[in-house]
């Protein structure tokens, strides 16, 4: 029971922490409405269930011993990044109508946004050797199978709820109404942001 607790607590301060999935979370809950900040986070859910999948099946240490592997996942998820990033700082229209008016079409479909936030996530390489060195940490060699699995889950349900709440806090009318006088910065922070983490990502372990 006690390493249940320990990865409750470890998944939700590594969901806290800000990154790709935090700023993706963001940028379709301001960008576009509710509904697909919360696909965009169980996207994210699932891009952790997919991670504890194959740590389970033990691929992640192939990935993790693999520099051609794990280089090519780390660009193509900064390239995703920087694709994302750079469509916000392209976006000519503004954000004010998406947030103001509640029956307004976004410009997404919620299989987009489910889409964007199962992408980030898979491919984060930090989420590769995050989910490895939980599972290296908690989960013993006589650990059963179905017992790392519940580990995976457990992580995913804490990841897409804590996203979930996210995004029922940046669709809010109060935090809306406050977005909107600053929607054209905003949206072109988020894609600096977005565009900054990709660069980061390609430069940081050289």
């Amino acid at each position: 029971m006690l390493e249940y607790y320990t990865v409750a607590v470890i998944a939700l301060l590594a969901a806290i922490s800000p990154g790709p999935d935090f700023v993706i979370v963001a940028k379709n809950a301001i960008a576009h409405n509710r509904s697909r900040a919360i696909m965009t986070s169980i996207g994210i859910g699932v891009g952790i269930l997919v991670h504890s999948t194959y740590c389970v099946l033990g691929l992640a240490i192939v990935i993790s011993k693999s520099l051609l592997l794990f280089s090519i996942i780390k660009y193509l998820g900064a390239a995703y990044l920087i694709y994302l990033g750079l469509k916000s700082l392209l976006s000519k229209e503004g954000i004010a109508k998406n947030l103001s008016i509640e029956d307004n079409k976004p410009t997404i479909s919620n299989w987009k946004a489910f889409q964007n936030g199962l992408l980030t996530n898979l491919l984060n390489p930090k989420c590769t050797l995050f989910m490895l060195s939980v599972f290296t940490a908690v989960v013993k060699p006589h650990t059963p199978t179905w017992v790392q699995a519940t580990y995976g889950i457990e992580i995913a349900l804490i990841t897409a709820v804590w996203f979930v709440f996210l995004s029922l806090g940046l669709t809010h009318a109060l935090i809306k109404a406050k977005i909107e006088r600053v929607q054209k910065y905003v949206t072109k922070t988020i894609g600096f942001v977005l565009v900054s983490l990709g660069i980061f990502v390609i430069f940081e372990s050289r």
